[in-house]
C-alpha cells in the first residue's frame, strides 16, 4: 500500500516553495536511518523536483549505494518501486499547482539549457535549507562568535577564502585557516582568550578532504562550534554538528557547479549582517579611511 503524500506546501518568507510533506517525512525519519538510507533520503529531499528523471540505478549511483538498498528504502517508505514514487510525487505536485512541465518546456531542449535549468532549480531548492531551524541557529553562532575561522579544500578552497574575506567586511575576527599552511597554529589555546566563543565554517564537497573530519572532531574537543556547508551527498558531518547545510553541485556540466553553494554562502553573509546592522554600518563607515591610507580609495 503506497503512503500517499498529502500536500502541506506553502510559501516561505523568501517567496519560494516551502518544504513538501514528502521532504518533511524524510527529515523526520533521518535519525532512525542507516548511513546508506540517510544518503538516499537526503538526495531525495534536495532533488525532489527532478526525481521524475531518476531511475533506481541512477539514484543508487548518485548516492553511492546499491540498487538493492534503494529498493529496500523505497519499500520502507511504502512504495513498490521508483515508478510508484514518481506517480505519487507527480500527483502531489499537480495538486500544489506546480507547472513543472510548462516551466521546462520554456527552456531550449539542449545540454546547456538543461544545465541552466538544473542550476536554477538547485538555487531555488536552497529555500528548504534556510527554512530549517538549524539555519537560524547557525547564523546566530557565526554572528555572535568572538572568532570565526573558515576553511575549504581542493577546488572549493577559493570559494571559502572569498567567503572569509567578504564576511570580514560585516564582522571582525574572521580568518581563513588551512591545516596544510600553518598546521592550525591559529587554534593554539591562549590564556588571554580562553573564554572566547569560536566557530569554524567548514566548506567541503566530493571528493571529501582527508582533513575535514579530523578538523570537525577537533572542534568538538576544543569547544569550537562547527557549521558545515557541503554538497548533496555528504553524510560524514552529521555526527559532529547539527549545523549541516547542502547545496546541489551536479548539473551535468564537465565539473561540479559551485553556483548554488556560492549563493548559500552569500545568503549566510546577508543574514549575519542583518543580525547587527549598526555594527556593520560602523565598520563600513571606518573602511574608507583605511583604504585612503593605501591610496586605494
Amino acid at each position: 500500500m503506497t503512503n500517499k503524500i498529502i500536500s502541506r506546501a506553502g510559501t516561505n518568507q523568501f517567496g519560494g516553495m516551502a518544504r513538501s510533506a514528502f521532504a518533511i517525512k524524510l527529515e523526520e525519519m533521518l535519525p532512525d536511518l542507516t548511513k546508506s538510507e540517510a544518503a538516499i533520503a537526503r538526495y531525495l529531499m534536495l532533488n525532489e523536483a527532478a526525481i521524475g528523471l531518476e531511475t533506481g540505478a541512477s539514484l543508487a549511483a548518485k548516492t553511492h549505494v546499491s540498487e538493492i538498498t534503494v529498493s529496500r528504502f523505497l519499500r520502507r517508505l511504502g512504495y513498490k518501486g521508483m515508478q510508484a514514487l514518481k506517480t505519487d510525487l507527480s500527483t502531489s505536485q499537480v495538486s500544489n499547482g506546480l507547472d513543472l512541465q510548462g516551466r521546462h518546456l520554456r527552456l531550449l531542449n539542449d545540454d546547456l539549457s538543461r544545465s541552466l535549468k538544473h542550476e536554477a532549480e538547485a538555487i531555488l531548492d536552497l529555500a528548504a535549507q534556510i527554512a530549517k531551524p538549524e539555519w537560524s541557529n547557525a547564523i546566530d553562532v557565526i554572528a555572535n562568535a568572538d572568532d570565526v575561522s573558515v576553511t575549504g579544500f581542493q577546488t572549493i578552497r577559493g570559494l571559502a577564502e572569498d567567503f572569509a574575506r567578504r564576511l570580514s567586511i560585516v564582522r571582525g575576527s574572521v580568518r581563513f585557516v588551512s591545516a596544510h599552511d600553518a598546521g592550525l597554529a591559529e587554534w593554539i589555546p591562549s590564556k588571554r582568550r580562553a573564554k572566547d566563543k569560536k566557530v569554524l565554517v567548514l566548506i567541503d564537497i566530493i571528493p571529501y578532504a582527508r582533513e575535514a573530519e579530523p578538523m570537525a572532531k577537533l572542534c568538538t574537543e576544543m569547544g569550537i562550534d562547527l557549521v558545515v556547508i557541503t554538497d548533496e551527498t555528504n553524510n560524514w558531518a552529521y555526527p559532529h554538528t547539527p549545523h549541516v547545510f547542502h547545496a546541489s553541485t551536479r548539473m551535468g556540466t564537465f565539473l561540479e557547479s559551485n553556483g548554488p553553494m556560492a549563493t548559500l554562502l552569500n545568503i549566510a553573509l546577508h543574514e549575519v549582517a542583518g543580525r547587527d546592522p549598526e555594527r556593520v554600518k560602523q565598520r563600513l563607515d571606518s573602511w574608507p579611511s583605511l583604504m585612503r591610507c593605501l591610496s586605494l580609495w
